[in-house]
């Protein structure tokens, strides 16, 4: 404060004259406004109105490059600084330094980076020459109220960014931050009643105060940078104290006597010396006397406006900037026209202008002056605390307090009171009634009105922005939300109001209320005396003369404008008739909402009557479903649809269809406040996808619709693109600016055409039948029949368009007849042109149209061209009411001479440019091509942009380079722009698209079969590209520059270069050679698609030569070497990814970057390669044909129906029941826990937080709540969560719980901040705070379970002394409780705690869970009596066992002496354990871990049960001739193979948990002690481990059976423990089998067909036959059933025919390997499909759709699969094999890091050239990878392996697309995917086509998908019996006879009787 205190003093001592000083004007562009109450000043950011971007620009590309040096710089001194995100330099000031932590100021951005001394550079003061490009400071000469609400003083200031100010700089603190007076705003804040005024010395004081830094005033010289261009400037006079004034303070100025106390409030100060107050006790007078005044002074103002001020005498009357009437006293005589005045009741100077000031009437005189002059007395006191103390209060007075002071002396020389402050009341400033008075609702203060005429608009526009934010509050609306409503109030379709039907009844009881109201109330009662602009009232609506509330928007002479905010009508209204409104309505918010249909526009400038009375006809008087768009400032943005009958219809398609309005989508562009700077990688424009998706998918929908409606749908257009150039014929001219033109080429094929329909009509008749739009017409003129479309009838006529020829007529619907199918194969001839686009008529005269004279020239040019005119089309253009239109310019071959060039010349057309505005009636469809005037015989220099295949290349000219600058310059202008600007109608196939390198280009887009990518070409560059379409903007219709320069990319074929097939080893040399290299063309000629045919020449070299040389030298080696990517023969082109600046390196390929976007564009990908294998091999259909005979000769006979099982129908119907009502999220809406009165159960305490307040688990449902957790964290779920948009009590959510980091069902129960919410885990009990980053949507599988934890109370609550004596008791315990009553959501309960005994080691208890009770032991619960028989009947059946085995156990197979039997569940063996994984502390929430101790007793039921690990998992004896479900593990290569028993299932579990728990009672062993045959314990991942048995020893590795596993797999020495004797005991888990011949030969060949037929279903389940154990062999011969029948007849056929053996998919890695064999030596490792059964119903999902023929699927059974999967490739170790050089091969798999899944994943090659592309086998789709990046690539884990894939690649059979060409349209697609995602399907395999994919059916929710695509009109049946068998088929008569489900029945209740 002392800084404060001697500038303040020093100033008090000045009393030297004021000299008038300019202050400097500033015009500045507002970025930033904040204000907080605390901070008390407002501040603001901004940037220059002449600020030059390029050199900016330039300067950030300097900063880049320059080297950094790492410095540590104080604070105030500028640096560079490095943005972490973006990795890009700024510069920077700092602002605040703790020890090597900067916090950094970007002076060209505006916000503030918080970095480490590493990220900060020193620099060279050159960066810094340029001034900073954001201006900062602070608002001065205002103070808002501090009782002004916050949140609408937030509003206000946010509708001031991007607003242009003019301001004057007052002063400047330090860095150059200004003081900044801008007297708009300022009194905008003091007329809304936000704000008051104050004087600049007082308000620089009070900086001063706040700030603590002495200010620099703007009177001394200011920066270059801040002088704009000169204009009228503000005056300001330097404080001169006291002297001259003495005679004014005295006379009649207030008496206060020395030792008196008095409340003052402070008005003005300079200094702590020098500061004005006045008496509180005379705030009253001066109100009143500043009433009066301001009323004399406005009538005087009225009758006479003077100018100049004469005569005033010694007081004046002051109109201040705040608007109010004033006492002064004139210092000076003007200057600039400005006065300096003293207010001589508040104490303070102010330049005032001239015509402001007026003589004072004399009643005025006697007043006495209210302000009188202070100093505080503790300035000359040596008590630091005293004078801070003194001056903290002085700044509460200035901020609006009452102080109490005692006077302490009088100086009666300078006329100033020594006072000293001795309290402060809290009594702020009362608050200034605003000049204009704002409406309220409830008392808050409605923004943004003007004081002028215009102040109704304003205020009505005011007013309904106010009332949507309370109505969108009360009623909960946000984007995306549908609801019922009602139309009240209709004005266009554009502004309508809409009533909810969810309020309704609130309203209509409201009204029923006012109306009692006022029935009582007299008409001259409760009158509204001043019914302002804003106030809120209640008025009479004249039709029905009942009362309704209001908002007054403008006043007249006799009353008012009032809007009703219930129903959105404004009405005149008597003044009698407006009442004030009572508290009870008023508290209300409205009910009605102002709406606009999203993007529908009048057809002309405004809406017709006829369109508002047809928009008011089909939305009033009927309720309509509402869907919200977009929610705008006043507005929202909504779809309506009728509601009623089968289909809901769109009101914008009745509104399109009816042609009463234009559909015209509306680009929104989000503007991006973020603080992050521009240039940041982080700030892309990606807006709200939502809204994206929304806009184009009604855009979609009105198409169609428009299409259906007015497009011949069914005559084909010719296609006809920018460049083409051609003969042709012009049938029909009307003007330069409509004519239609014919191809010369297709006259004959027309002709004929004609000549058949005369025929055939000459001498049939086709009635037209209703709805037809296509047809063929007979003229009048000539009787022939024309083929034509219909566009209106009206009172039996027809408008016409005669297709072939383009000429619109009108004649008689008699004349018109049906078209017959085979007259629509030959497009319609004639096409729509104009001329060129940048000519216009000459002549003023006709008003911009086209003269007769000039229509006749046109006529007469094409006349006598005859067969000679050509048409060269430039674009495309989009004509209102009108459609496309093709830019042409005709001219003659013979004569060379244009049309266009000949009107030019003849001056009947002039130039128009670029830059010329385009009428809003045309738009663009297309960029603009250009020849640039190439000839045959030209020579050209270019560069090469992009090689697209060895014959065709794109270029720039040379000469062209300027035009390329200019264009770069002006995108990056657009960009930003378009980035900032809110809504502009743009162009939605030309955009602005980013580039890999983050620059923005044009581009045309086109649709691809990704919702969130566009295709983009490149039309300067030539190459394509698929972006994301966050990184794509449409071009604004005003971007005529960007619009209208011709596309720079020239197209190139290079001359005489083979097309026949492509060669990548031709096209790499060529992009080596030429890519953004300067070559010459030689022009040879110009094809009919506007490319050119060229000779390419780089110097002497002849490059086209030398494509053709290599060209030959590969066509001589092995087809093999030309397989490319693109190497097809189909009209589908590759979408090939290339650099696009000349300045770019080509060395590296950027296919990589974009591969995943690109699945679903390059669809031909997977059918080309795949193609190409089967022609290189002719035997792939023979093999094919040999899978499919064996697969079918293993299904079971379907000739009898057999009827599904009831209880399988029931249950799938249930599921399908399930999956739709699991849409809801709310908590009241999860299915109810089967709990009721009198239910007794086995529980545990989940959480506790007192005896009235605890939640339980059952016993029962531990399984299903640790899947649930699992399930919820598998890595495939995590990585596809999303987080919530909007969240509301009592939603359903997952919460991430910061402990374990796992996410877990949760219920929102409160919003404890602004970013955290209070949920409650529902399946646990306890609740957390969270940010809402972590909380996540739930998917909708997951709300199907019921919740787990039930909210209890203790019935009996004096049990317990306190409520930790009841936790310790209670928690981790067993407890059988009694629900006794339900009080609301919670249970009241009896707890009785369990005796829990300790039989099992704690490692043990955590492992082993039983198999499951019977259905009747899961019903009941156990009595303790009942447990203790169970008890003694496990240990009967045990001892049984143990007999039983000592007799047998001679006979079981062993390894190494080592038992291979596995245990048989332990239900037969000891009583039901159940062991909770992971319950921890308190309920909490965690993932449940296998190696994890538990925290409570666990339930057994004796120690003599369990005697040891080893009888735990002790197995039932294998007996001849027993049949056991299996999975076939591995198969080597003698015929052997493992299986394990589906029983021992659990035990596998169990024993990884007892590893773990006993690894450290496993010692390491020494190379040494390594021997064969030794049984040891192997890692086989980071912290997993196996049993195992070592089978060999190598140098450095040894090789070891995984005995629980059945592989054998090479492991380091240094990973190897011998196994303690606990693990020692346990039997194998892996059976080793051997098939039994049944007296077939056991040769050679049949051990390989056995390997080859056991292979392809390994791990697959089956049923394994025990026939007899091999004692020679340690093993057993078995016999294996799929379905019911046996493997044999599989292999048997295969034998007998003697045909090739097929080659595997998955290779085992079992069997040893030959000495000296290396790793590149073995085979390449393959992957099998899971195995399916031709006609069975699977159950699945979708996994990657494409097209209906070609989609992957993944079954329900595979899911295990993919889990099980998901589980190894989280835990592959570090270091892995990398993939051989040999084995990039097509059909080879490998492990790679997918970059778009951010894992490790299983891929399989499908192609390898200079890019290797992979299918995501488990996923579906590819991903691409440079060549040299191929070792990333790495080798499969055996175990991997022998997974299968996941997915299935299937396409849909009997159905063909109704496309002529055969190809899906986007329609169909879509639609196709709509049917398969989220649906409940069920796939039926029908046939095996090919190693690429299966023929399915497919039913979605018991429908054939088939039958949909073909009642949507996408498809067509391609057998029409099939089609009769969808029709028929329901979901039971679709699935295969003899089901398994019976099978799955009868094994159940097997199972059943067996326990």
């Amino acid at each position: 404060m002392q800084p404060v205190l001697d500038s303040g003093h020093q100033k008090s001592q000045d009393s030297g004259p004021s000299v008038p000083c300019a202050l400097w004007p500033v015009d500045l562009k507002l970025t930033h406004l904040d204000w907080n109450p605390e901070a008390t000043l407002i501040h603001f950011q901004g940037q220059h109105l002449t600020i030059c971007e390029l050199d900016y620009n330039i300067l950030q590309s300097e900063i880049q490059n320059a080297p950094k040096t790492e410095a540590a710089v104080d604070v105030g001194e500028f640096c560079l600084v490095e943005d972490l995100t973006s990795a890009r330099w700024f510069r920077g000031r700092v602002e605040n330094r703790k020890e090597d932590s900067f916090d950094v100021f970007l002076i060209d951005h505006g916000n503030v980076l918080s970095v480490d001394v590493a990220h900060i550079s020193s620099c060279s003061g050159d960066f810094f020459i340029l001034p900073p490009k954001i201006v900062c400071g602070f608002l001065a000469n205002v103070l808002l109220l501090q009782s002004c609400p916050h949140s609408v003083v937030e509003v206000y200031l946010s509708s001031l960014i991007g607003r242009n100010v003019a301001g004057y700089i007052q002063a400047l603190l330090c860095h150059e931050v200004l003081l900044l007076e801008v007297p708009d705003i300022n009194s905008d804040l003091v007329r809304h009643g936000f704000g008051r005024h104050v004087d600049t010395d007082t308000f620089l004081f009070l900086v001063e105060m706040l700030t603590e830094v002495p200010l620099k005033q703007s009177i001394a010289s200011v920066p270059d940078l801040l002088i704009q261009k000169p204009r009228g400037q503000e005056m300001y006079f330097k404080s001169s104290g006291l002297q001259g004034y003495e005679d004014i303070l005295s006379f009649c100025g207030p008496k206060l006597s020395c030792g008196t106390q008095a409340k003052v409030r402070v008005t003005a100060a300079v200094n702590p010396g020098l500061f004005y107050c006045q008496v509180a006790s005379m705030e009253a007078d001066l109100w009143e006397m500043s009433k009066k005044l301001a009323a004399v002074c406005e009538s005087r103002t009225k009758e006479c406006n003077q100018k100049t001020p004469e005569n005033l005498g010694l007081l004046c009357s002051i109109k201040g900037k705040d608007g109010k009437w004033y006492r002064g006293f004139v210092q000076f005589l003007s200057v600039n026209s400005q006065v300096r005045v003293l207010f001589i009741d508040y104490g303070f100077f102010e330049s005032v202008k001239v015509e402001n000031i007026h003589r004072l009437p004399p009643e005025f005189h006697s007043t006495p002056i209210m302000a009188f002059a202070c100093s505080l007395s503790s300035l000359t006191d040596q008590d630091h605390v005293l004078k801070t103390q003194q001056l903290s209060f002085l700044k509460a007075g200035l901020l609006g307090g009452m102080l109490d002071v005692e006077i302490s002396g009088f100086d009666e020389k300078q006329h100033l009171y020594s006072v000293t402050v001795i309290g402060l009341t809290d009594n702020n400033v009362k608050e200034p009634e605003p000049i204009q008075k704002l409406c309220t609702f409830k008392a808050e203060t409605v923004l943004d009105t003007k004081p002028s005429r215009q102040a109704g608009c304003l205020h009505y526009e005011t007013v309904v922005g106010e009332a949507l934010v309370k109505t969108l509050k009360a009623e909960e609306v946000q984007v995306g939300l549908v609801f019922v409503g009602y139309v009240e109030h209709v004005g266009n379709p554009n502004h309508f109001w809409i009533r909810t039907q969810k309020r309704n009844d609130e309203f209509e009881e409201m009204t029923t209320k006012m109306m009692e109201h006022f029935s009582q109330t007299e008409l001259d009662e409760d009158v509204l005396m001043n019914p302002e602009p804003g106030t809120l009232c209640c008025a009479v609506y004249e039709k029905d003369m009942h009362f309704y509330r209001g908002v007054v928007t403008d006043t007249l002479e006799h009353g008012a404008e009032v809007l009703f905010i219930d129903f959105g009508n404004i009405e005149k209204v008597p003044r009698m008739l407006i009442k004030n409104i009572p508290e009870t309505f008023a508290s209300k918010s409205p009910f009605a909402m102002c709406c606009s249909l999203v993007n529908v526009f009048p057809l002309e400038d405004v809406w017709t009557s006829s369109a508002l009375n047809f928009f008011r006809q089909i939305v009033t008087n009927k309720a309509l479903l509402v869907r919200v768009v977009q929610m705008r400032k006043n507005t929202l943005v909504v779809d309506l649809f009728e509601m009623g009958g089968d289909k809901s219809r769109s009101i914008t398609e009745l509104l399109i269809s009816s042609k009463q309005a234009e559909y015209i989508p509306i680009e929104p562009v989000v503007q991006n406040n973020t603080r992050l700077p521009q240039c940041s990688a982080t700030m892309d424009i990606s807006g709200n996808t939502e809204q994206w998706s929304d806009c184009e998918e009604e855009e979609k929908s009105c198409r169609n619709e428009i299409e259906k409606d007015q497009a011949p749908a069914s005559f084909k257009a010719l296609n006809i693109e920018p460049g083409c150039e051609f003969a042709v014929r012009c049938p029909y001219i009307s003007s330069p600016s409509d004519f239609w033109c014919q191809p010369l080429d297709k006259v004959p094929a027309l002709e004929e055409l004609m000549e058949k329909v005369q025929q055939y009509y000459s001498t049939h008749t086709a009635p037209l039948r209703s709805g037809d739009s296509c047809c063929v017409a007979q003229s009048p003129c000539d009787g022939r029949w024309y083929r034509a479309f219909i566009i209106e009838k009206q009172k039996g006529l027809a408008k016409i368009v005669l297709v072939d020829h383009g000429r619109t007529v009108e004649i008689s619907e008699n004349s018109l007849q049906a078209i017959m199918p085979e007259y629509f194969s030959l497009e319609g001839q004639a096409f729509r042109c104009r001329l060129d686009n940048l000519i216009k008529p000459a002549d003023p005269k006709n008003c911009g149209d086209w003269s007769p004279e000039v229509c006749n020239l046109l006529k007469v040019f094409v006349l006598h061209s005859g067969s000679s005119l050509k048409c060269r089309v430039a674009s495309h253009l989009n004509v209102k009411n009108t459609g496309l239109c093709n830019v042409v310019d005709l001219y003659n071959i013979q004569t060379q001479q244009s049309v266009t060039k000949k009107l030019l010349e003849q001056g009947l057309a002039s130039r128009v440019t670029v830059s010329t505005k385009q009428p809003l009636t045309v738009f663009p469809d297309s960029f603009v091509y250009s020849s640039y005037g190439l000839r045959p015989g030209n020579e050209e220099h270019v560069y090469v942009t992009h090689v697209s295949s060895q014959w065709e290349v794109y270029c720039h000219l040379e000469r062209n380079t300027e035009i390329i600058e200019e264009l770069e310059k002006n995108i990056s202008e657009e960009s930003e722009k378009m980035m900032q600007a809110s809504t502009r109608a743009v162009v939605r196939k030309l955009c602005l698209a980013k580039y890999l390198n983050g620059m923005w280009y044009r581009g045309l887009t086109h649709p691809v079969q990704l919702p969130l990518h566009l295709s983009v070409f490149f039309v300067d560059y030539g190459n394509t590209s698929i972006v994301e379409k966050s990184n794509v903007m449409f071009i604004p219709r005003d971007s005529g520059f960007l619009l209208y320069t011709p596309m720079q990319a020239m197209r190139c074929s290079l001359d005489s270069v083979s097309k026949v097939e492509p060669y990548a080893d031709v096209k790499e040399w060529l992009t080596d050679t030429v890519l953004n290299k300067l070559v010459t063309v030689k022009i040879i000629e110009k094809s009919e698609n506007g490319s050119f045919v060229v000779q390419l020449f780089d110097g002497k070299v002849n490059i086209n030569e030398k494509v053709k040389e290599l060209i030959l030298d590969l066509s001589q080696k092995p087809k093999t070497v030309s397989l490319n990517i693109s190497s097809t023969k189909t009209k589908h082109h590759r979408k090939n990814i290339s650099v696009k600046r000349r300045s770019q390196p080509t060395g590296q390929s950027l296919g990589c970057a974009t591969s995943n976007v690109k699945r679903g564009a390059e669809k031909n990908t997977k059918q080309l390669v795949h193609g190409r294998t089967q022609n290189k091999n002719t035997k792939a259909k023979q093999q094919n044909e040999d899978k499919s005979k064996s697969r079918a000769t293993v299904q079971p006979l379907k000739n009898s129906p057999v009827q599904q099982p009831r209880g399988c129908q029931d249950a799938k119907s249930e599921r399908s029941q399930q999956s739709r009502v699991t849409q809801v999220t709310r908590l009241s809406h999860l299915p109810d826990k089967n709990v009721s009165a009198g239910f007794l159960a086995e529980c545990f305490a989940s959480h506790i937080d007192s005896v009235n307040s605890f939640f339980l688990q059952l016993s029962e449902d531990e399984p299903a709540i640790l899947k649930l957790g699992d399930d919820l964290n598998t890595s495939i779920l995590r990585a596809s969560l999303k987080t919530t948009t909007s969240l509301r009590i009592n939603d359903v959510v997952l919460a991430e719980y910061e402990e374990d980091g796992a996410v877990y069902r949760s219920v929102v129960k409160s919003f404890e901040a602004s970013s955290c919410v209070k949920v409650e885990f529902v399946d646990y009990g306890n609740s957390a705070v969270i940010g809402k980053e972590k909380i996540y949507s739930i998917p909708e599988e997951y709300l199907c379970q019921p919740r787990f934890s039930i909210p209890c109370s203790l019935l009996d609550k004096s049990m317990y002394g306190n409520d930790a004596s009841f936790t310790d008791t209670v928690m981790e315990k067993r407890l059988m409780v009694d629900f006794v009553q339900q009080n609301g959501t919670q249970w009241e309960v009896k707890i009785e705690v369990q005796d829990a005994g300790d039989g099992l080691n704690m490692a043990l208890e955590a492992a082993v869970e039983s198999s499951p009770l019977t259905e009747r032991e899961e019903e009941s619960p156990m009595s303790s009596c009942e447990t203790e028989q169970k008890v003694r009947s496990c240990e009967k059946r045990q001892e049984v066992f143990e007999n039983e085995r000592s007799k047998s156990e001679g006979t079981m197979p062993s390894v190494g002496g080592e038992n291979l039997m596995a245990a048989p569940p332990p239900v037969t063996l000891i009583p039901r354990l159940k062991v909770k994984a992971c319950r921890c502390h308190r309920g909490t929430p965690a993932r449940k871990k296998r190696d994890s101790k538990a925290h409570r007793k666990t339930k057994t039921c004796s120690v003599k049960a369990v005697r040891n690990v080893a009888d735990v998992f002790r197995p039932a004896p294998i007996q001849a001739k027993d049949t056991e479900n299996g999975t076939i593990l591995s198969v080597q290569s003698n015929g052997c193979f493992y299986v394990r028993l589906t029983r021992f299932t659990d035990q596998l579990a169990a024993l990884e948990s007892c590893i773990t728990t006993n690894l450290n009672k496993c010692r390491t062993l020494a190379g040494e002690d390594i021997k064969q045959g030794l049984k040891c314990l192997v890692q086989t991942y980071k912290d997993k481990w196996q049993r195992g048995v070592v089978q060999q020893i190598n140098e450095q590795t040894y090789k070891a059976l995984l005995v629980d596993h059945g592989v054998t797999k090479e492991f380091p020495s240094g990973s190897i423990r011998q196994q303690c004797s606990d693990l020692a005991q346990i039997p194998n888990l892996a059976v080793l089998c051997k098939m039994n011949n049944l007296g077939f030969s056991a040769g050679e060949d049949t051990q390989k067909l056995w390997c080859q037929t056991l292979k392809t279903i390994i791990s697959k389940e089956v049923q394994v036959v025990f026939t007899c154990y091999s004692e020679a062999d340690n093993l057993w011969m078995v016999e294996i059933t799929i379905d019911g029948l046996f493997l044999m007849t599989h292999v048997e056929t295969l034998s007998q025919r003697n045909e090739e053996k097929i080659p595997s998919p998955a290779e085992t890695q079992n069997e040893s390997k030959a000495e000296g064999c290396t790793s590149d030596m073995s085979p390449p490792q393959q992957l099998a499909f899971v195995p399916v059964d031709l006609d069975k119903a699977y159950s699945g999902f979708a996994a990657a759709v494409i097209t209906p023929f070609e989609f992957c699927i993944v079954l329900e059974d595979s899911l295990l699969v993919r889990n099980r999967l998901s589980i190894m490739l989280d835990e592959l170790p570090t270091q892995m094999a990398s993939l051989p050089e040999a084995h990039l091969l097509p059909g080879t798999c490998c492990l790679l890091k997918s970059d778009s899944r951010n894992e490790w994943c299983r891929g399989e090659i499908v192609h390898a050239d200079t890019t290797v592309v992979l299918n995501l086998v488990d996923y579906g789709h590819y991903e691409y990878m440079p060549h040299d990046d191929c070792s990333k690539l790495k080798k499969l884990p055996v175990e991997i392996t022998d997974l299968p894939k996941v997915t299935n690649p299937c396409s849909l059979r009997g159905v063909t697309p109704v496309a002529v060409d055969g190809q899906w349209t986007d329609e169909a697609v879509v639609f196709f995917q709509q049917c398969l995602y989220q649906k409940n399907l069920q796939i039926f395999f029908r046939e095996f086509v090919s190693d690429t994919h299966w023929k399915v059916d497919i039913m979605a929710d018991g429908v054939h998908v088939a039958k949909e695509l073909v009642d949507a009109g996408h498809a067509t049946y391609i057998d029409v019996m099939l089609g009769l068998r969808f029709q028929e088929q329901g979901p039971c008569k679709a699935l295969p006879q003899g089901s398994d489900c019976e099978e799955e029945y009868e094994q159940e209740e097997e199972g059943s009787d067996e326990a």
